[in-house]
């Protein structure tokens, strides 16, 4: 069952439908929520409803009969779940316009992208590209993704107000992962918790470097809201390193990009292996993210990254993240990458389809939108 985009579309939009509830809702249950949300307070808002061609009672009718399929709940297994496919689109920072040539689940889920916005200028005179709120959403409507993760970037240091505003944008079908301070009061915390930030994110090598012996410590004060460690490894040998502190980890780690784990012959590398067996650990999760960091073969494919992807989804589909990694500030040089070509190489590291609904919608869930 296709999702026609104008639909999926209205879905990101009502305000009503905004959290984790359209997604798993029966669709008793979720006519409940349809009839008692303020339709007039949305269109003083000058929030885009419907258009002119849906009423509001077909609208939620129609969102009504989507909900229950969306994860396979309320009784409707025996149906397919629906999908969406993703429109043909120009987007800032991703080349071509091309929608992927897989659909994906209501509630597919980008778990790495950033925002830069230009109201918010980086620290210390540093530049680089902007890809703001609005420009993610067209990437959104080119991909049929309907929920993202933001992470805070290096290039704001510890300062969260760029990410707070976007997830304001975004209601509570966006989280974020933000950049904190061990001395950070509770309270701060407390509020990056109220915006929609679920973990932190924190780097084995760069400007601010955290030494693997200190995560045990950032994880004893996020611990209380169930956040999680962002980990960026920025070298195979630097996660190598970590694997003793790792190991010992009692908070959930996410480690980003493929580990960083280099190309050629990835496979075999010792950061593969560790890895491997920080993922037997059962509280590691991989973000499938990034192919060009490590890639030598280079776009459109990147497939000298497959063997990779395809061995971790294969040990640990449970954990498995993907994420685009937009607007892509590590590439400096145009053509820029495909973003709609990558995610289809998600079809070839995870062939099955209910897989890759276990990639794109039920891991982000249960870490993301479990709190």
């Amino acid at each position: 069952m296709d999702v026609p985009p104008e639909t999926h579309m209205n879905l990101l939009q009502a305000p009503f439908v905004r959290d984790l509830e359209t997604f798993t809702s029966t669709p008793a249950h979720f006519r409940r929520i349809g009839e008692r949300s303020s339709w007039a307070d949305a269109n003083r808002a000058g929030m885009p409803v419907v258009d002119s061609t849906h009423s509001r009672r077909t609208f939620v009718k129609s969102v009504a009969g989507l909900s229950g399929l969306a994860l396979g709940l309320g009784g409707c297994a025996a149906a397919p779940a629906p999908v969406v496919r993703g429109e043909r689109l120009a987007v800032p920072y991703s080349h071509g316009s091309e929608a992927p040539a897989i659909p994906v689940p209501i509630g597919a889920t980008d778990c790495h992208h950033h925002i830069f916005d230009p109201r918010f200028p980086r620290p210390n005179g540093r530049t680089g590209i902007w890809g703001t709120v609005d420009d993610y959403r067209q990437l959104q409507r080119r991909l049929g993704l309907s929920r993202s993760v933001i992470a805070s970037p290096s290039s704001y240091g510890f300062d969260n107000r760029c990410l707070v505003d976007a997830l304001d944008a975004f209601g509570g079908r966006c989280r974020g992962v933000a950049a904190v301070r061990l001395e950070d009061s509770d309270a701060e915390l407390d509020r990056l918790h109220g915006h929609g930030v679920r973990g932190i994110r924190l780097y084995l090598i760069g400007d601010v470097p955290t030494p693997p012996t200190r995560f045990a410590a950032y994880a004893d004060r996020i611990g209380r809201l169930g956040w999680h460690i962002q980990v960026v490894a920025v070298s195979d040998e630097a996660l190598v390193a970590a694997e003793p502190a790792f190991s010992t980890l009692q908070c959930t780690l996410v480690i980003d990009h493929f580990g960083y784990v280099a190309q050629p012959g990835g496979i075999d590398r010792p950061s593969m292996k560790v890895l491997r067996r920080l993922l037997d650990k059962g509280n590691v999760y991989v973000k499938l993210s990034a192919p060009y960091i490590s890639s030598k073969v280079g776009a459109p494919t990147y497939a000298d990254v497959d063997p990779v992807a395809t061995a971790l989804v294969q040990a640990a589909p449970e954990r498995m993240l993907w994420g685009s990694d937009w607007p892509h500030p590590l590439v400096t040089t145009d053509p820029r990458p495909d973003d709609a070509a990558m995610l289809d190489r998600l079809a070839i590291w995870a062939p099955d389809p209910n897989r890759r609904r276990q990639i794109l919608v039920e891991n982000p869930t249960r870490l993301y939108w479990a709190q």
